[in-house]
């Protein structure tokens, strides 16, 4: 008897998926408009810049830091893309659930990054479009190994961590 890909669904993974993707469109698309506490300087991130050469944010940085909070942010920003839509897509019986979340990674964040041009949203880098993917690889491969029992913690969790983000964010630019 073959063996079903299919695997149930936890009912918070769409709702969690939402506020994540609320989450990831505020802090791409809007950076410009509202800040976290200070972290970023909106007026920075009013401009338009195109950037093709991968790592060269590493070769002489204002601040040293900067490369790395930039490379590590990327990568977390795209984890529970990779997470949420690996656990839909194998409960939807897909036959390539890696495979295709991989690939709509990497398709969100060129989107991300076309529409940041688009709008003059600060920096559109390929450093970004390669370190989300990479995010969105590594969620994968959290949903792949995670036990079945914890799959609605870690979706609780992340779905907390995105509230709290909002929250701050929102708190953030009040007044």
């Amino acid at each position: 008897m073959k063996r079903s890909l299919r695997q149930s669904l936890p009912s918070a993974v769409p709702f969690a998926f939402g506020v994540y993707g609320v989450l990831l469109v505020i802090l791409t698309l809007f950076k410009n408009q509202l800040s976290l506490g200070g972290l970023w300087n909106t007026e920075a991130h009013q401009q338009r810049s195109l950037d093709l050469v991968l790592f060269n944010g590493f070769i002489d940085p204002p601040v040293w830091w900067g490369p790395w909070t930039n490379t590590f942010g990327n990568i977390g920003l795209f984890v529970p893309f990779g997470f949420f839509l690996y656990l839909i897509l194998r409960a939807r019986s897909s036959r390539f659930p890696f495979l295709e979340t991989v690939l709509f990674a990497g398709l969100t964040s060129l989107g991300i990054e076309v529409l940041q041009w688009t709008f003059a949203v600060g920096y559109t880098d390929v450093d970004d479009l390669l370190f989300n993917t990479l995010g969105g690889v590594l969620g994968a491969l959290v949903a792949f190994k995670a036990p079945r029992g914890a799959v609605s913690w870690l979706t609780m969790s992340i779905t907390a961590v995105c509230l709290a983000v909002l929250v701050l964010i929102m708190a953030s630019n009040l007044g």
